[in-house]
């Protein structure tokens, strides 16, 4: 079955139109799974402004984020570098080692909780430990603090 001519040429004119329709409206809503990402992203600021507080600061923050995520503000005043899955490793391995960091893992959720995975580095070594969050009065509050060893 051939297409008339000019019935081609309508599909291939409106085609481009209908998919940046399409697209615009994904990126004025939020994209895809909105609400995952605002969730995950007040984990990390909550999870960041915690370790902060308790470890003090550190010359960047390294920040596990999923292909579907956008990238927010953790309220981090020094470089934040956000690893997506492809370009982790990489970047791992090519960072200087001369600078300390703190390293957000992906958040997961656990029982009603989320528990995230934060590493920190610097010249002398490393250290991992597991934050458990918990959603409370609208916040998301770091309820238990454990080292991985």
């Amino acid at each position: 079955m051939e297409l008339h001519p000019t019935r081609a040429r309508t599909i291939w004119m409106w085609l481009p139109i209908v998919l940046i329709l399409v697209g615009s409206a994904a990126c004025v809503s939020g994209g895809l799974g909105d609400a995952e990402n605002r969730r995950n992203n007040a984990l990390r600021r909550a999870a960041l402004a915690y370790e902060l507080r308790t470890r003090g600061g550190a010359d960047e923050v390294l920040v596990d984020f999923g292909h579907l995520e956008w990238r927010d503000n953790l309220g981090f005043d020094g470089r934040t570098v956000w690893l997506n899955p492809f370009a982790r490793d990489e970047y791992l391995a090519l960072r200087d080692p001369r600078h300390s960091y703190i390293y957000l893992h992906f958040p997961q959720q656990m029982e009603g909780d989320f528990v995230m995975e934060v590493e920190r580095g610097d010249p002398s070594g490393t250290f991992k430990h597991r934050l458990k969050l918990r959603l409370q009065d609208g916040s998301w509050v770091v309820i238990e603090d454990e080292a991985i060893p």
